[in-house]
């Protein structure tokens, strides 16, 4: 099969890197590094596991050097403290050096078994493969109900077509792994951060597990915390490259607003009810402060994008390909991705 990631002219085998955040998982790390290990050693391609260690207070770090010492194809990366999925999973990517990614939970609940379907899928093609959990095996009330809520609302708003945003395994090219922001809890949107980017993606049913050992860390809490950056992940995908469009439709609402208030302000003070009239002029008169104080951030914001486009590393475009009669290229990257992590298999952490 042909993995070749875009952006990646090798004669060497396409390799798949795996990537797995870990928080507390003693009890888990070791069945899923023996049933991931079986599952990579069938491939026909070179292979490596990154694990990050996110500030675990257990037996993880330990299990995990252990891991290493006795697999070469194993990097353990830990952190000094815990910084969130999100920066573990971005930690792990700048590590990695194959040119398909795959995305794994470390609780076991997500099936190393699935890896190879997701990788036929990439050679089919596809930029990223997402899993679908639909059958899933957790709570109905804490986890698959309020699951089921943010993702029908997601969809809504962004019109990413992903049925399950929270599901953990997934398969990347390089290409895409290279140009993803994965900061603050972004790693919940990264389907939709994706598709932003402008990767062919589909989906896949997945084998789901019940969780064996180990607490969960997610509940109603990570439900409110998705739709608090909702509408952030709006702006990114929607306005990124055009602010002063948001910023001046927020303007001539408000405006408007403070033109419905003004003209029975205006009304009433003509008739002398000034202690009706004088109060909506007043309000009239902030309404339009305000839509001019948003016009004015929308000018600044547009002004900030030209000049970190006019530096040449922050263009809104990505090139898939590029062909002419004189040579042909996969993939012309622009920006060029950071340098990546040149770390040992082993570390520790403060």
């Amino acid at each position: 099969m042909d993995f070749a990631a875009c952006g990646e002219t090798t004669r060497q085998p396409p390799s798949v890197s795996v990537v797995i955040p870990l928080h507390n998982e003693a009890g888990n790390i070791e069945t899923l590094h023996n049933e991931l290990s079986e599952v990579l050693q069938s491939l026909n391609c070179p292979w490596d596991i990154y694990y990050v260690d996110d500030g675990s207070t257990d037996e993880t770090p330990q299990k995990l050097s252990q891991i290493a010492e006795k697999d070469g194809n194993v990097q353990v990366i830990f952190l000094t403290r815990r910084f969130g999925q999100a920066a573990a999973l971005r930690a792990a990517m700048d590590a990695s050096q194959g040119d398909v990614i795959i995305t794994l939970d470390g609780d076991l609940q997500n099936d190393p078994r699935d890896i190879p379907h997701f990788l036929a899928k990439i050679a089919e093609g596809y930029d990223i493969v997402h899993g679908w959990r639909l059958h899933r095996q957790d709570s109905y009330l804490s986890r698959r109900l309020p699951s089921r809520v943010a993702n029908w609302l997601i969809r809504k708003l962004t019109g990413a077509p992903t049925p399950d945003l929270g599901c953990g395994i997934r398969a990347m090219r390089r290409w895409v792994v290279e140009h993803l922001e994965l900061v603050g809890d972004m790693h919940r949107y990264l389907p939709i951060l994706a598709r932003d980017l402008g990767a062919k993606s589909t989906v896949i049913v997945v084998n789901h597990r019940p969780r064996r050992s180990g607490k969960s860390k997610y509940g109603l809490r990570r439900f409110f915390a998705v739709l608090a950056d909702l509408p952030l992940i709006v702006f990114l995908t929607r306005y990124r490259w055009k602010p002063i469009r948001l910023m001046a439709a927020l303007s001539a609402m408000v405006g408007c607003l403070g033109t419905m208030m003004a003209v029975p302000g205006l009304v009433w003070t003509v008739l002398g009810r000034l202690p009706l009239g004088i109060p909506l002029l007043a309000a009239a008169v902030v309404s339009w402060g305000m839509s001019l104080i948003l016009l004015a951030v929308g000018l600044l914001a547009e002004l900030q994008v030209r000049l970190a486009m006019s530096g040449g590393r922050n263009a809104p475009y990505l090139v898939r390909s590029l062909v002419s009669n004189r040579h042909e290229a996969k993939v012309v990257r622009f920006p060029e991705p950071s340098p990546r992590l040149n770390s040992g298999r082993t570390g520790s952490y403060g």
